[in-house]
């Protein structure tokens, strides 16, 4: 393992699955820092083995926020992630999906186990098509908490084949079209089978959002609203921006240590959203922002006061409009928000 600065892993490792950074905020080895690249460990700086024996827990994070990890609060950053859709089918509501699904720019993988069918779907722009037998096919898909997965089958039977492996993988989304009396029917047995009660109840069963859809086209609409509507509702942060990884390097190359600054928590009306990041330069030099006016201006007071050695490599700071103390003037809009204060630090490169 070489020691690698995280700006090097974001910039030269490209990520098809999405990225998970997860920050130790307190104890006594609070700074250690564990990225993931599709739900596997790619670099570390310090101590992380706690948060290594829990991947399936941080990949399966689906809100970015401070997650309690054997009882120690870790900032868990999900960002660059991109969804991929699996629809399970080849009918007409299948190669629909696939088309408005291509229309949206979502990629696509799609299952039949006839070739009239997955040519049918080819023709409707699936990016990847496998015509296998259901179970076969679905274990070369891994999911990801990125997955969204569309079971628009010709039979009950094949429903219950699908949905008996999905289940079982980790996911954003699972549906099955058919009635309320089908859908029942689907999840006894399920539960029968075996599967987890929670991931069985959390099945889209029937499918789609209720708009009276009655054809093809409109049944995909229902779906892909629906889709749409849960991959939208999903919290990531904007990660990285060019400008701070570019800061991160020249940082780097010229010697400087330089502090990240990160809102980890927010509460009622901010400026910015968690994951917001601003990094200051020993030379002086502020790259991004974490809001604006004097809540900032006391985050980089603070910053150049670690960097002068005056202060802990790393800082949790408050600020509130609670009324309690100093730090409800420094509240914006009347919100509240918690900043991670650390300076840069290189890992290891996991192997």
């Amino acid at each position: 393992m070489s020691k690698t600065p995280l700006y090097k892993m974001l910039q030269d490792v490209p990520s098809s699955g999405g990225w998970t950074l997860a920050t130790l905020l307190d104890g006594s080895v609070s700074g250690s820092q564990l990225l993931l690249q599709a739900g596997k460990p790619v670099w570390q700086a310090g101590p992380a083995d706690f948060m290594r024996r829990d991947l399936s827990g941080l990949q399966s994070c689906t809100a970015t926020g401070v997650q309690l990890i054997e009882g120690q609060h870790v900032f868990v950053e999900r960002f660059g992630a991109v969804p991929q859709l699996v629809v399970c089918g080849g009918g007409h509501v299948a190669a629909a999906t696939v088309r408005l699904a291509k229309l949206l720019g979502l990629p696509v993988l799609a299952i039949d186990d006839r070739e009239e069918y997955a040519q049918q779907l080819r023709d409707a722009g699936a990016d990847i098509v496998l015509c296998l037998p259901f179970e076969q096919a679905l274990k070369q898909v891994p999911g990801s908490a990125e997955t969204y997965f569309i079971v628009v089958t010709r039979a009950h039977a094949f429903d219950v084949i699908c949905l008996e492996q999905i289940l079982r993988k980790p996911a954003a989304y699972v549906g099955m079209m058919g009635s309320r009396g089908r859908s029942a029917l689907v999840r006894r047995q399920l539960l029968e089978k075996g599967l987890e009660e929670k991931r069985v109840e959390a099945l889209y069963a029937p499918i789609g959002l209720s708009i009276g859809s009655q054809t093809a086209e409109e049944i995909a609409l229902s779906i892909l609203a629906q889709v749409v509507s849960i991959k939208n509702a999903r919290s990531q942060t904007e990660g990285f921006s060019s400008a701070i990884l570019d800061a991160m390097a020249q940082a780097d190359h010229t010697g400087q240590r330089a502090v990240l600054a990160v809102i980890t928590a927010r509460h009622g009306s901010t400026p910015r959203e968690a994951g917001a990041k601003m990094l200051v330069l020993a030379d002086g030099t502020v790259v991004g922002s974490v809001g604006g006016g004097i809540m900032e201006h006391r985050t980089i007071l603070a910053a150049q006061e670690m960097l002068a050695g005056n202060a802990p490599a790393q800082q949790l700071m408050h600020f509130s409009a609670d009324g309690k103390d100093e730090d409800a003037a420094a509240a914006a809009c009347g919100g509240s928000m918690e900043i991670w204060l650390a300076i840069l630090q290189a890992g290891e490169e996991l192997k």
